[in-house]
């Protein structure tokens, strides 16, 4: 058996720094280039992330990287 890693975007992360920055969700979007709906997304579930959004996210909210990610460990 071999252990496969997933590295996700760990939404209550997201969301936590969202609730603890001052601007709105429409400028969050502003700044990460993405649309509004997109940040709504983000924050309900883990999920894969392209890598120039995770830096601008990263950039944004002045925190590791790797902070925002979640690895998950699977068999198969």
């Amino acid at each position: 058996m071999t252990r496969i890693k997933t590295v996700l975007l760990d939404h209550e992360k997201l969301a936590e720094e969202i609730e603890k920055s001052d601007l709105s969700q429409e400028k969050i979007a502003e700044h990460l280039c993405i649309s509004d709906r997109h940040v709504r997304n983000l924050k309900t579930k883990d999920r894969l992330i392209f890598v120039p959004l995770l830096y601008r996210i990263h950039i944004l909210f002045d925190k590791p990287i790797e902070y925002f990610l979640k690895i998950i460990e699977e068999e198969s």
